[in-house]
């Protein structure tokens, strides 16, 4: 999971000393290690150290989580995902984190670097000799083992004296005991420690060493044992390990392997069999894929049960991601689990399960991405990115080639919307040099993935030889193609055309691919050939016959409450438009496209709204707006690792539109504004773009005091709600009990005064104004 920006975790428990110290240390040195055995509490001191430090540094603190990272590759990918920077080639060069710090102050954490400890060193190494304002904080079990790092080992939570006698009240001093209590509290709330259960208590809390994931385990089980009957057991266990357990394994991992030995002991059969199979999720899973990969034999209602017992004993713990219940257990009892599973004689067995239900999920997002859940299956797909990345790493190291290559097609959008063009294009390069020997049609979509992918880098030699790869599958000696591959083939052959500047050529290609979607019944990849075509046609003139393709485009996909090829089409009429001198026309048309992009958070797509938004205002007279938004488009494209230049039409109406921009005002004027965009970042570009109020919450709150929070009536507000949450005209009508023909007038009335055209507009109006809404 990279996490980028600092997020919030679990409440520390005491470590003010160790907190102030490491701070001290990164004051004095520019990179510091966290050392000590998993389970001590690494985690938590570093991102409460670069949240506390995040103010200091201007918000440029950013922490990796690299426990999911298993490949050292993708560890430069990793980073450049966390800090919003996105790789332009297949191959990570690391010149490009050291541009993006540069000279800037700036604190970087890498949490759990243990298993990537000579990248991660190699990585350091590299940006601390070449950026001279970056500090850098790293967890791991191990020292990275650079000349200039200065290690913290993290010690265990501080704990009375053995014969201690203070009063139940005075105990609450020592943080192992605080950390005990609050979690036993939290999972057994009729919980407390007395006089009677204290002594109990701090024997328990000195035995465990502190170890705060040892004291949580153990604060888990007070549903079930009291602190005594816990101690009694714990006894036996810890005797079990110190025989078990000599040589060489360092005494700093024999308690917490203790300790997780007996909660592993304390499961049953089934419940262990469960929880070693669950461990071969990364990153997290949800219900229906815990029960597809470790369900196995056990009948519906007992895995329910099985499951639920795992929760409440910690081995799996429970969060609430947007709405959807999400699962997730503790590293260290995942790398545990994954020990067992490795002994045991069905680890293919289970890996080849999370394959393959990692594959009907992407080839489901397929069939149903032409339609209206496109946000909520980017935001399921973006939770288990590490699981499709192991999908993906046993399919190419199990000589599943095919398979590999039909997750990475199927999941063509979501590697653009997400910026992951890069790694997908790694992933498809390992799969197609296995020499898939799956079917044709299958096959031809995974080349012209590829080939697509590498146009959008700009990379037109790899593109060229994937298509030259093409058209030996299509003519290979004693075979018919298919009109699905003929299709797919023309769509490869037609783009790069384009892209090579054959633009006649291209149209002409990529209109005969329709024309095979069209007989085949493929919506999205003929949405899409109808997008490209209607926009190359655009730029050379034939705005007609561009507008028309555009209307098809949104014939098929409005019908079907999609969003991702709509936006582009709307956009591409608002640039058709501007192409007759319409700037009034233009604009709205834009707009409503980057509110689509918006909510899809496709960055690729934000960045052709916020570039079309500028040619607008330039059409429209607005130099300064033009500067503005030309400079934040510029900044997305750069991030994204795509050079407008070498683009077919866009780099000459790139240029036209900055010359006539800079003509309208004073060069530092316009300089002044370009560099305004370039600087606002994503979030603030689209803002600016839409017209919203960017001014801090407690002004527009305060305004909207004054002014009245919406324009809606209650019940309007009431169905707003219900369109956002995806219900149609007969759901709300019966949530309300109302008749439907009184839903759909609240509907059209809600578009009207907002000004809207669309029920996705409404969804993303009703998330901005949450708080007046009521919600």
């Amino acid at each position: 999971m990279v996490v980028g920006r600092v997020v919030d975790v679990t409440p520390l428990v005491g470590r003010r000393r160790e907190l102030e110290t490491i701070k001290r240390l990164l004051e004095g040195n520019r990179l510091v290690t966290l050392t000590g055995v998993g389970g001590a509490g690494k985690t938590r001191l570093a991102r409460r150290v670069t949240s506390d430090l995040a103010r200091v540094y201007k918000d440029a603190a950013w922490v990796v989580e690299l426990a999911d990272v298993q490949d050292p590759d993708l560890l430069g990918h990793s980073v450049a995902r966390a800090i919003g920077l996105q790789v332009k080639s297949a191959d990570f060069d690391p010149g490009l984190l050291i541009e993006f710090f540069g000279d800037k102050r700036a604190l970087l954490t890498l949490d759990n670097c243990e298993h990537l400890a000579e990248a991660c060193a190699g990585l350091v190494e590299n940006l601390l000799l070449s950026c001279p304002g970056l500090r850098v904080l790293t967890t791991s079990q191990r020292a990275l083992g650079l000349t200039s790092e200065s290690l913290f080992q993290v010690p265990p939570l501080t704990m009375p004296g053995p014969a201690a006698d203070t009063p139940p009240d005075g105990l609450r001093q020592y943080e192992s005991i605080s950390l005990f209590v609050d979690r036993a509290a939290a999972v057994h709330p009729g919980f407390e420690m007395t006089a009677s259960n204290a002594a109990s208590i701090v024997e328990l809390c000195r035995a465990l060493e502190g170890i705060p994931l040892a004291l949580e385990l153990a604060a888990a089980r007070t549903r079930v044992l009291s602190p005594q009957a816990m101690l009694d057991r714990l006894e036996d266990r810890y005797q079990l390990l110190n025989r078990g357990f000599r040589g060489n394994v360092p005494d700093r991992q024999r308690s917490l392997e203790a300790s997780v030995n007996w909660t592993y002991d304390l499961c049953s059969e089934a419940e262990r069999r469960l929880w070693v199979d669950l461990s071969v999720f990364r990153g997290g899973f949800d219900y229906d894929g815990a029960e597809a990969v470790a369900g196995g034999d056990i009948a519906d209602d007992g895995f329910l049960d099985l499951l639920d017992s795992l929760v409440e004993r910690s081995v799996v713990w429970r969060h609430d991601d947007g709405g959807r219940v999400r699962f997730r257990m503790l590293e260290t009892l995942r790398l545990y689990g994954k020990r067992e599973l490795e002994r045991a004689d069905r680890i293919d067995e289970v890996h080849r399960r999370h394959r393959d239900y990692f594959l009907a999920r992407a080839v489901r997002f397929e069939a149903e991405w032409t339609g209206p859940r496109q946000v909520a299956w980017l935001q399921e797909m973006h939770a288990d990115y590490a699981n499709i990345r192991a999908a993906l790493q046993y399919s190419v190291e199990h000589s599943d080639a095919d398979k590999a290559l039909r997750i990475l097609s199927a999941l063509e959008p979501f590697w653009i919307t997400g910026g992951s063009v890069s790694e997908a294009r790694r992933w498809l390069d390992l799969a197609l040099a296995e020499t898939p020997q799956g079917d044709v049609p299958s096959l031809a979509v995974a080349l012209r993935v590829a080939a697509w992918f590498a146009l959008i880098q700009v990379d037109l030699d790899a593109a060229a030889a994937v298509v030259d790869g093409m058209r030996v599958l299509v003519g290979a000696p004693g075979t018919e193609p298919d009109r699905q591959t003929q299709a797919q083939a023309q769509m490869a052959e037609g783009l790069l055309a384009a892209w090579q500047g054959e633009t006649e050529r291209g149209v002409e290609q990529i209109e005969a691919s329709v024309a095979g979607f069209e007989e085949t019944g493929e919506l999205s990849a003929r949405a899409f050939g109808l997008v490209v075509s209607g926009m190359l046609r655009g730029f050379t003139g034939q705005i007609e016959e561009g507008r028309a393709s555009q209307l098809r485009c949104l014939a098929l996909t409005e019908p079907r409450e999609e969003l991702y090829m709509r936006s582009f089409a709307l956009a591409i009429l608002g640039v058709l438009a501007l192409g007759e001198g319409d700037a009034k026309a233009a604009q709205p048309q834009m707009q409503e496209a980057l509110r689509m992009k918006r909510q899809l958070g496709d960055q690729l797509g934000i960045a052709l709204a916020l570039e079309f938004l500028g040619w607008t205002a330039v059409v429209a007279g607005e130099g300064e707006r033009a500067a503005t938004l030309l400079g934040g488009a510029g900044s997305v494209w750069n991030t994204l690792g795509v050079s407008l230049s070498t683009l077919p039409h866009f780099s000459e109406r790139r240029r036209d539109s900055e010359a006539v921009a800079r003509s309208m005002q004073p060069e530092e004027v316009y300089e002044k504004s370009a560099g305004a965009g370039a600087a606002m970042g994503i979030e603030a570009a689209m803002a600016f773009a839409l017209g919203e109020d960017t001014r801090p919450a407690k002004a527009r709150k305060e305004q909207r005091a004054t002014d009245g929070a919406t324009p809606l009536t209650k019940r309007e507000r009431e169905v707003a709600v219900l369109v956002q949450e995806g219900l149609s005209n007969q759901q709300i009508a019966e949530r309300l009990v109302l008749s439907t023909r009184t839903a759909e007038a609240h509907v059209e009335n809600i578009l009207r005064k907002l000004g809207f055209s669309s029920r996705a507009s409404v969804a993303a109006w009703v998330a901005e104004h949450h708080d007046e809404l009521g919600g």
